[in-house]
């Protein structure tokens, strides 16, 4: 749609009525017998981009008789409120012949702010024939009318004058149209002339105001005051001995039906006041002939002009406005029309969902209803499978503690009681208490390291793992110089308690191994993570051994195993002192993932 504009010709306005449903008419008179193409309708528009007391019921009947004994109805809209946009009412003719066109308007609006009294009112009223608009300056019959002018009159009904504007499809072009001198007087004369190039049969001759860009707010820019035109120095329209209103963004046009010429002339003798100076300026002039425009491209001259890149002779007959391409009047307006009739049924859809979506609302009520109870008996499910989840992981926690308690402790203390009972057969018992004394520490160590696990929760801090195998090195590796590279920060990093137990047995195997049969001096230990996995390298100097040569009693299988476990690889690197006396000792790599 065009942004609607508001001028002093406004249009048609009823009398006023205290009956909404009192019948309202206004007639035009095309002076003869005409094929019509289509009859359009725009609503009047007064200060507000609103349609101003379209009715809301009406018809449209046209006839050859001007008391419509007989008549054909082209448009009934009695039977239903119509939408009151501000939008053209594109009423198919399909060739019916008729001299005479009505409009009825059989249920009034109520008058802005007086509620008990009614009225109709109509923009414009535009009956095409062969491509033109034939109600153009028609004589019109409208009883029980106002006419209070400049804004009122039923003759504005059919003046050319509306609010949706020019005809065009808007572009970037940089193109005006054509400009006179600048003058220091209004008075002023300034002509432009164009040339056909042969006598020509003129059905209408059509004035487009300019609207530059850089002038957004000055309608109408440099439309002459006081002018006339010419054809062939014949004059078709003399406005020069009164002021000419400002038509705004509205073509001008004058019918010439059966005229001929070659030339056309408008000559201004006031012109328009730009910013104290007087310029005479049109976007286009066109000449109709059945429906073309005739003067596309013609021959352009005048008494004076300037030039510039948006004015020109040649953009006076460029078949642009200021602001885009001219399109043609009835296609546009048929268009338009459409689009009202789309927006009104786009309004109507809305209401069916609006209604759909009541209804749907309603439903999902009931089926939330259910779903809720639905869901109540799921979380109670779901909370009672959880806590049997649990209470079955607690089980199976305190299964694997009372397995480690059995392996590691359970081990210990046996050797324990061995030892001290050769102590007591032995006479030197030295030895034997020392191992005792050896044994009982490691049990101890083993026992807080169980501890830990269970005191630590379901998903430790990796920086918690650290800690634990910091204390339990102290313990194992005792007497051995060790050292332990890992973060210092805790950077949130968890696992599973299930990981950390593997992880730490997988450590303590190591680390006793080392202690008992590696004869080493010295051990470094490396810890690493990421967030998706970790890496643990622990590496000796000890005497080595050969891997290929594993038995069962060494505990490898055993840090095999947890590896599988936890879903990660073990590597295993060692030589002996035998095979190769510069590269001897072990390092274990282990990488599993956190998850």
């Amino acid at each position: 749609m065009p942004a609607p504009q508001s001028h002093e010709q406004a249009g048609f306005h009823s009398g006023i009525t205290a009956q909404p449903d009192a019948v309202r008419w206004i007639q035009i008179d095309l002076g003869l017998e005409r094929a019509l193409d289509a009859v359009v309708v725009i609503p009047a528009m007064l200060g507000a981009a609103e349609a101003h007391g379209f009715p809301r019921r009406f018809r449209i009947d046209v006839s050859n008789d001007p008391l419509f004994a007989e008549s054909t109805t082209l448009l009934d809209q009695t039977h239903g409120d119509a939408e009151m946009p501000l939008a053209p009412w594109f009423v198919p003719a399909l060739k019916v012949k008729a001299r005479h066109v009505r409009f009825t308007a059989t249920k009034l609006v109520p008058k802005p702010r007086l509620a008990n009294q009614f009225i109709f009112c109509l923009g414009e009223l535009l009956v095409f024939s062969s491509g033109r608009n034939v109600a153009l300056h028609a004589p019109v019959l409208a009883p029980k009318s106002v006419e209070t002018l400049p804004t009122w009159s039923p003759r504005h009904v059919v003046d050319g004058c509306h609010a949706l504007g020019l005809p065009l499809r808007a572009d970037n072009v940089n193109g005006n149209g054509w400009h006179s001198a600048i003058f220091t007087h209004a008075d002023s004369t300034s002509w432009v002339r164009v040339d056909l190039g042969s006598e020509r049969d003129i059905d209408e001759i059509r004035l487009i105001p300019a609207h530059p860009r850089d002038y957004p707010d000055r309608f109408g820019f440099g439309f002459p005051q006081r002018f006339k035109v010419e054809a062939d120095e014949k004059v078709i329209f003399d406005s020069t001995t009164a002021d000419f209103a400002n038509p705004g963004d509205t073509p001008v046009a004058f019918p010439t039906p059966g005229f001929r010429a070659r030339s056309l002339q408008i000559t201004a003798t006031r012109l328009w006041e730009r910013s104290g100076d007087f310029v005479f300026a049109l976007a286009e002039l066109q000449a109709f002939a059945k429906g073309q425009n005739i003067a596309r491209e013609a021959t352009v001259t005048s008494s004076d002009s300037t030039i510039t890149a948006a004015w020109s002779h040649a953009n006076l007959v460029d078949g642009r406005a200021s602001a885009g391409v001219l399109l043609d009047e009835s296609l546009w307006l048929a268009e338009l029309s459409k689009r009202r009739q789309f927006e009104g049924r786009l309004a109507f859809l809305d209401i069916e969902i609006n209604l759909a979506v009541r209804k749907a609302q309603e439903r999902a009520v009931y089926l939330a209803l259910v779903l809720a109870a639905v869901g109540i008996v799921a979380t109670f499910a779901f909370l009672f499978h959880l806590r049997r989840s649990r209470r079955l992981e607690m089980e199976a926690l305190r299964l694997r503690i009372s397995r480690d308690l059995h392996d590691e402790i359970g081990s210990h203390l046996g050797s324990i009681r061995l030892m001290s009972e050769l102590a007591l057969r032995e006479d030197g018992a030295s030895e034997s208490l020392e191992e005792i004394h050896r044994l009982a520490g490691e049990a101890a160590e083993s026992m807080r390291g169980i501890i830990w696990l269970v005191r630590e929760g379901d998903a430790p801090k990796l920086t918690s793992l650290v800690e634990a195998m910091r204390q339990s090195a102290a313990a194992l590796l005792k007497g051995l110089e060790w050292h332990m590279d890992a973060p210092v920060t805790d950077d949130g990093v968890t696992a599973s308690l299930e990981f950390h137990r593997q992880v730490f047995l997988f450590f303590r195997e190591a680390a006793h191994n080392i202690a008992r049969h590696a004869q080493a001096a010295q051990v470094k230990i490396e810890l690493s993570w990421d967030t998706k996995r970790f890496h643990l390298i622990i590496q000796d100097d000890g005497r080595g051994f050969d891997v290929d040569a594993i038995t069962a009693g060494n505990g490898l299988a055993n840090l095999r195993h947890r590896a599988e476990v936890l879903g990660g690889t073990l590597q295993i690197r060692s030589f002996d002192c035998q095979s190769k006396p510069q590269a001897h000792g072990t390092q274990l790599i282990l990488d599993a993932p956190l998850s």
